[in-house]
């Protein structure tokens, strides 16, 4: 799990895409590859989110339970997060019902 919960990602998609692609590369990487960010699907999957819902969405899997724990760790706005959570929600990768608003 990323400390900073994903406001910044290391790696560019596409990166990831071209190393997926590449079994000499694959190889190279291991099998814990992206593993702290729920492996190279995942990873893609989330680093296409915009940042707020990217970043409430690692927050959430890190087990915050509030939106305003979500806001203090994130330094997100508590309408941003609630925001961000209904959308993350819509997805059907968060469920609201684990978060308190």
């Amino acid at each position: 799990m990323p400390v900073n919960y994903g406001k910044r990602i290391p790696i560019d998609p596409r990166a990831i895409d071209k190393i997926q692609r590449s079994p000499s590369m694959m190889a190279e990487q291991g099998s814990a590859f992206l593993a702290d960010w729920g492996g190279p699907g995942a990873y893609k999957m989330v680093a296409r989110l915009p940042m707020k819902q990217r970043v409430t969405y690692y927050a959430v899997e890190s087990g915050l339970q509030t939106s305003e724990e979500i806001s203090i760790a994130t330094d997100l706005s508590v309408g941003d997060v609630e925001s961000s959570l209904t959308q993350l929600e819509k997805k059907g990768l968060v469920s609201i019902g684990e978060v308190v608003k």
